[in-house]
């Protein structure tokens, strides 16, 4: 199991709506916990201890390796390295490259990172004053851009390339929610809302989307495509991103950040090295051979022989955030008939993917996925709710058509990505003993993206993106769908007025319990009008690494945004 990093302490402090957030006396971790209800108390600053060379530390002991290289392998294209926008594999070297302001994390929407700033203020709902913090340095670079400190007018350059630019990640939310931001001075950034807004801090934060690079590249216009340079802990090696290989981040001399436990500048490691791998053979060859410091076992039985060969192996299980679904258009027959869709509601045995694919590994998932914890419904309300009754199905199928079966046209990408190839025959067979005839057409995956986002299809088995608050999967079930521009889906909404009332009654909601109740409140109401997007089930992840990585931070606390952290360190 990863040990929690000996430097992190935590300020719990009562929340409020007019409050301070502060990193004040959270050291240079720059870490808070805030309590979401009641009083708190501070935890105890761990105890810095020494230990022996080469042992595995406990979360008090304090040992520091300066050296080495970290080596991992992602297994598709990176896409651009614009912070801005890209969506593929790229955020995943942002973390390294550049600062968000503050983030909050989606596993623990209770601990935030301040990053760039180093407090907020909220003297109301509406309104986020951030106090930048001094020192956070851009990197060396051949690219003509300064080696300066960030401040509030890189935030603001940021946000106005957000709200011109179509392809920004963020351009969705902050079309609907930004009312105005604006720099007064370098030290100081305000952002306004339109109204409450409940995942604000969680999204513009995340790292697909919130890393703010230096203002010069769009001042300059210079290309963020394939190169780039921040204040964060690493600076990218010129001339080694490729789009469809890989890239060497070398240890940023002039980060801000000192392990307040050592005195010691962040990060210990020299570099990383990525390299892009897509077999998963392949993969494990390297790591076994350790080519690779991390890989991740697909089964359990993988992550068992694995052990067996290397009984020192640092071992993190923790839940994915993503899932497949069974997308249905409302806007088509027969997903227009409440009956057929409660009919496929009822046709998955969604137990049965999680014992065959990942051989229990995982759960069952309803409207918002188990994952996500509070905000998705118990597995007892969901055997009420959409228990496995293929006999129902039929039953509501005759209903509907006066027939004992329906003919229905499927679309589906050609892919193992997220076990889809192993989904697809589950599935078929469920859906055909249920009543539905299906009609399958498998297509090269850059068609079937075309066809899903523009609409083309009546059903879909498709993969998700990773969705670590309950926003985005509810939205499916809206009029204007996932993105709120009628692109990839549109839900029942676009039926029933009230579930879009209700989807946005929850995403105004300023309390944390509040919002947890009306995000079961709005499952619910699908529930009852026949949800057109059907999660599966989300399954548990394994990483494991060599046990010369000493450190590494806990997925199951932090998870993809543990590339904030650089505690860990390489046994040289």
């Amino acid at each position: 199991m990863a040990t929690k990093s000996y430097w992190r302490r935590f300020e719990r402090e009562r929340i409020s709506r007019r409050r301070l957030l502060g990193a004040a006396g959270v050291g240079a971790a720059g870490l808070a916990v805030v309590a979401a209800c009641g009083g708190g108390e501070e935890a105890a600053a761990p105890t810095a201890t020494s230990a022996a060379p080469g042992a595995t530390p406990t979360p008090t002991e304090v040992v520091s390796r300066r050296g080495g290289r970290y080596s991992y392998a992602h297994t598709v294209d990176w896409g651009t390295i614009d912070p801005v926008t890209s969506v593929s594999q790229g955020p995943q070297l942002f973390p390294w490259m550049y600062n968000p302001l503050i983030e909050r994390f989606r596993r623990r929407p209770d601990l935030f990172y301040f990053d760039l700033a180093e407090s907020l203020e909220q003297p109301d709902e509406e309104t986020y004053l951030y106090t930048i913090r001094q020192g956070v340095r851009i990197g060396p670079n051949d690219l003509g851009i300064p080696e300066r400190d960030l401040d509030a007018f890189d935030a603001q350059s940021w946000l106005e390339r957000i709200t011109q630019d179509d392809r920004a990640v963020h351009r969705p939310f902050t079309n609907e929610w930004l009312q105005s931001f604006q720099a007064p001075d370098a030290q100081t950034f305000q952002i306004k809302t339109k109204g409450p807004y409940a995942y604000f801090l969680l999204r513009l934060g995340a790292p697909l989307g919130g890393c703010i690079p230096p203002r010069e590249f769009f001042e300059q216009g210079i290309s963020l495509e394939d190169k780039g340079v921040g204040a964060g802990p690493f600076v990218l090696r010129p001339g080694t991103f490729e789009e469809t290989g890989g890239a060497v981040l070398d240890r940023n001399p002039s980060y801000y950040r000192k392990d307040e436990a050592t005195g010691e500048q962040l990060p210990y490691i020299d570099g990383i090295d990525a390299s892009r791998i897509s077999d998963r053979g392949t993969r494990r060859i390297a790591f076994v051979d350790r080519q690779l410091d991390e890989y991740d076992p697909e089964t359990i039985a993988e992550l068992e022989e694995l052990q067996g060969d290397f009984p020192d192996l640092v071992v993190v299980e923790e839940p994915e955030f993503t899932f497949i679904s069974f997308t249905m258009n409302p806007r088509k027959p027969p997903w227009d008939d409440e009956k057929i869709r409660k009919a496929a509601l009822h046709a998955l045995n969604r137990q049965e993917f999680v014992d065959i694919i990942v051989q229990g590994a995982g759960q069952p998932d309803g409207l918002v996925h188990w994952s996500l914890g509070d905000f998705a419904l118990s597995p007892d309300e969901l055997e009420q709710l959409q228990p496995f009754d293929p006999q129902r199905s039929r039953e509501l199928i005759r209903e509907a058509t006066g027939e004992d079966t329906i003919r229905i046209k499927l679309i589906y990408p050609v892919t193992n990505l997220q076990f889809l190839d192993l989904h697809v025959p589950i599935f078929v067979r469920q859906m055909r003993d249920a009543g539905f005839d299906i009609e399958e057409d498998a297509q090269e995956i850059t068609n079937w993206l075309q066809n899903y986002q523009d609409l083309n299809y009546d059903a879909s088995l498709s993969p998700n993106q990773i969705y670590e608050i309950p926003e985005v999967p509810l939205d499916f079930h809206g009029a204007k769908g996932p993105q709120g521009d009628e692109n990839f889906a549109v839900g029942i909404g676009a039926l029933f007025p009230e579930i879009d009332q209700a989807i946005l009654d929850a995403k105004e909601t300023a309390d944390p319990e509040e919002l947890i109740t009306k995000v079961q409140e709005v499952q619910r109401m699908i529930y009852e009008r026949g949800p057109a997007f059907l999660p599966i089930f989300t399954w548990q992840d394994f990483t494991v690494y060599h046990s010369r990585v000493k450190n590494h931070p806990d997925l199951r606390e932090v998870g993809p945004a543990w590339r904030y952290f650089n505690d860990w360190w390489i046994e040289t």
